[in-house]
């Protein structure tokens, strides 16, 4: 298979000429016919999508996403389950609970994988590790050991989750007889419906269906959760809205509480590939980005305020606790 930097060449008249973009692209999908091909081919694909946004305005982008998209390589990235379900779910990808549970292999998440083919799962072995979806795939381990770590300190402690999806990081929390509540926030009925449908059993979660922009506006309560999480912000999410859902998340504190958030860490380098095939552009923040909305919180009721990545460092979390009285 050529170096993906190979066709792009200043002999060519366009960059987003066919004639420059298909050595590469019919490697990788001559690839597929081989044994143990995904990784190889997989990682091509995404240096090579990289390589090409690199230095290219919008406009020329955008012409090169076209033509990446009219080759047949789509259609073979299109069988990796992972893909499909992105172009599926436009918009806050990262955040759908489908997507979730076929990076867990939960919920509907065995299914989906059965139903791809040879290529497509073999495709998903890989494309589920890299990137993004490796930081997912290791998050509701990482949320349940926080809530671990409230009770622990806190018997009977109340958390809210906003954006829950379904909820899988409860099932892995072990000390589920600890907790007094846990209220689980989404916006859709059917996404609640599945997640209560799926809970471990005698575990006291109770749904509340209301948009980020409506608990803004009327927090669900003043000082009576011990725990606030949103995992992974919306990408719609504005520096101005973040600050809001910080301050209207904190108010919900009681003294003693911890509010964790979390959002896709950028820049990536396989922003670009997720881009031109997935149609999938998260909204990528730094740790800077995160403290910059706990700005907003008075510093006189804080205790901590701080912010990390997760191990594989595709997700960034910051985290601020409220002083006790």
């Amino acid at each position: 298979m050529p170096d993906p930097t190979s066709t792009i060449c200043g002999t060519c008249p366009s960059l987003a000429d066919m004639a420059c973009l298909a050595p590469t692209l019919n490697a990788v999908v001559d690839a597929a016919w081989h044994p143990g091909w995904a990784p190889a081919a997989l990682v091509r694909l995404v240096q090579f999508c990289g390589a090409l946004r690199e230095g290219t305005d919008p406009e020329k982008w955008a012409m090169l996403r076209h033509s990446l998209r009219q080759h047949p390589v789509r259609r073979l990235v299109m069988e990796d389950p992972l893909a499909r379900l992105a172009l599926e779910h436009p918009g806050d990808t990262a955040g759908h609970p489908l997507l979730r549970d076929l990076l867990l292999g939960l919920g509907e998440g065995p299914r989906m994988l059965e139903q791809a083919s040879r290529a497509g799962r073999d495709l998903f072995a890989v494309s589920s590790q890299i990137g993004l979806p490796a930081g997912l795939r290791g998050q509701a381990a990482f949320l349940a050991s926080v809530v671990e770590g409230v009770l622990e300190r806190q018997p009977g402690a109340e958390i809210l989750t906003l954006g829950a999806g379904h909820l899988r990081e409860a099932a892995l929390v072990r000390q589920r007889g600890a907790i007094g509540r846990w209220v689980a926030q989404a916006t859709e009925q059917d996404v609640l419906t599945r997640m209560r449908d799926s809970l471990p059993s005698g575990l006291p979660v109770r749904s509340l269906r209301c948009s980020l922009g409506g608990f803004v506006r009327r927090p669900y309560m003043r000082g009576c959760f011990d725990l606030i999480l949103l995992p992974l912000l919306p990408d719609a999410l504005d520096a101005n809205g973040l600050r809001n859902l910080a301050d209207a998340a904190f108010a919900a504190l009681k003294p003693g509480g911890m509010l964790l958030i979390g959002s896709p860490a950028g820049p990536a380098p396989e922003a670009a590939w997720m881009e031109a095939f997935l149609h999938w552009r998260p909204t990528w923040r730094t740790t800077q980005d995160l403290l910059a909305a706990f700005a907003v919180l008075p510093p006189a009721q804080l205790t901590t305020c701080r912010a990390f990545s997760s191990p594989e460092g595709r997700l960034v979390y910051a985290m601020a606790e409220r002083r006790r009285r």
